[in-house]
């Protein structure tokens, strides 16, 4: 029986569509398959995924200490729950003068990253009354302008957090009107560390505290200076 000629070139063109459809998609499939393919020993693929960044400014062991004057108050009660909340038994000394700073120790994780512990606080003479306010602290620097210029790179902001020991004595007999038990600390601040000498960055250090409890209100301000040791690079 004879076939059409148009019913001929129909089936070729399905053969010919159901060849090519196979061959397009494999061709399709090239560029997404050089894409996923490994880098050649000793070649990183671009992007910022792929390529890390050596350390330029900040590696390894990170330790530090940063002190100057302190500027500070103290309110609050002795330990006692029979006094705590009675006004009789409050005692605020109002802004006293004095020293503090803090010692710290840790590691750059990168050149805009640093995390360690801290320990330290303030010393404060007001009126007639003496206030001391510290203790143990995480402490992390953070250096959110790295990337945008040279002058920028050295300009960190650091946060602190932990608990410590608030109290403060009369100047005459030494008795004991404020004790703040275990309090929360947290802690903050800016600094520069631009003036380098090899492998030590310093400079000015700006930063604030406080202190508190259910027996304890203690504010601090520091303006002082910093210096820091890194390891590397």
């Amino acid at each position: 029986m004879a076939t059409c000629p148009h019913l001929r070139h129909l089936r070729h063109l399905r053969r010919a569509r159901a060849f090519a459809l196979p061959v397009l998609l494999g061709l399709s499939l090239l560029p997404a398959a050089a894409a996923a393919q490994p880098a050649a020993s000793g070649e990183t693929p671009e992007g910022p995924l792929f390529a890390p960044r050596p350390a330029v400014r900040r590696g390894g062991l990170a330790a530090g200490i940063a002190g100057g004057l302190a500027l500070g108050s103290a309110a609050g009660f002795q330990n006692d729950v029979q006094k705590i909340g009675f006004e009789r038994h409050y005692t605020e000394t109002g802004v006293g003068i004095g020293g503090g700073g803090y010692v710290w120790i840790g590691g750059a994780l990168a050149d805009w990253l640093t995390f360690g512990a801290a320990f330290g606080g303030h010393g404060l003479s007001a009126a007639d009354h003496t206030s001391l306010a510290g203790g143990f602290m995480l402490h992390t620097e953070v250096f959110p302008l790295f990337s945008l210029a040279d002058r920028w790179r050295d300009v960190g902001v650091t946060f602190d957090a932990g608990t410590g020991v608030a109290y403060t004595t009369a100047d005459t007999g030494g008795a004991e009107v404020i004790d703040g038990a275990l309090p929360a600390r947290i802690g903050g601040g800016v600094f520069y560390e631009g003036i380098r000498l090899w492998k030590v960055a310093m400079g000015p250090w700006l930063y604030a505290d406080y202190t508190w409890s259910t027996s304890v209100r203690q504010p601090g301000f520091y303006l002082g200076w910093r210096t820091a040791l890194y390891t590397g690079p």
